[in-house]
């Protein structure tokens, strides 16, 4: 079995948010019912508070760094349209996909659209436009998705989805094919699998681990977004990461990209 890494950009800049959405508030009101429950110090609640005022929400060159250290092949999906709290204008993120590029690392889209064809080709050709890729992957934002969503994506001409996901267990499916398109479910997802204490979330992680190999899966998919690896405001998150990393490696498991999946997938066809 394989490890397949994966990052969702979905904040760039805190001016992204500023009178466009309530990522800030929301944040602050969890922030504070944590702090008073106990799961966060008076510390890390006062850098979640003043994090508005940082340069960058994104982590992409600090997680770059560490990914690239243990020759993670990871891939980072940057939105292309404003919604739902992915709130960066699609021009801001071209800097940061070429920068991706640059290292090595791959890029897809984060997605918006689940149910209009025109919409989906539309989000398909700006990233196009913007990465100068002509294949390229999708994963849908908050995993969203219906009957028809993953078929349509297929038409649309992606290479690959990975945006089917249990978000009340894990579950592991193996990878299959729509068409053209390959459909990578994803099997665990940091912000569902983090909301328990990190001992908690590393027993879940080993014991989905083990199941997956028990079951003859070839790949394992792991999500872990970028603006998470910021060791003041998420130091368990970022601990968390840095621990699946290293657990990956101390029992020899390979880390893969989807593109090269797809490649050991179309040769076994």
């Amino acid at each position: 079995m394989k490890i397949i890494i994966s990052h969702d950009v979905d904040h760039l800049y805190p001016s992204d948010h500023f009178l466009k959405d309530l990522i800030f508030p929301k944040l602050w009101i969890r922030s504070l019912i944590e702090f008073c429950k106990g799961e966060i110090n008076l510390q890390i609640f006062y850098y979640r508070l003043v994090s508005i005022f940082n340069k960058r929400l994104t982590c992409i060159p600090e997680i770059i760094e560490f990914d690239k250290k243990f020759a993670i092949p990871s891939v980072f999906f940057f939105g292309v349209d404003i919604l739902l709290g992915l709130s960066y204008k699609k021009k801001a993120s071209e800097p940061w996909i070429k920068l991706v590029l640059e290292k090595g690392f791959d890029a897809g889209v984060h997605g918006i659209e689940i149910e209009n064809s025109k919409r989906m080709q539309k989000e398909f050709n700006d990233f196009k436009a913007i990465s100068n890729l002509n294949s390229f992957g999708i994963r849908i934002h908050y995993v969203r998705y219906n009957s028809t969503t993953f078929s349509k994506l297929a038409d649309v001409g992606y290479l690959f989805d990975t945006s089917e996901l249990n978000k009340k267990a894990i579950e592991l499916k193996p990878s299959y094919k729509i068409g053209k398109m390959w459909e990578f479910p994803l099997h665990i997802m940091d912000t569902y699998i983090t909301q328990y204490k990190l001992e908690i979330t590393k027993d879940l992680t080993i014991k989905a681990i083990m199941e997956a190999e028990k079951r003859g899966l070839q790949y394992f998919t792991f999500l872990f977004h970028d603006d998470f690896f910021n060791g003041k405001t998420y130091p368990e998150k970022k601990s968390y990461y840095e621990w699946f990393v290293n657990y990956c490696r101390s029992h020899n498991y390979a880390f893969i990209s989807y593109k090269e999946a797809i490649v050991e997938l179309e040769r076994n066809l």
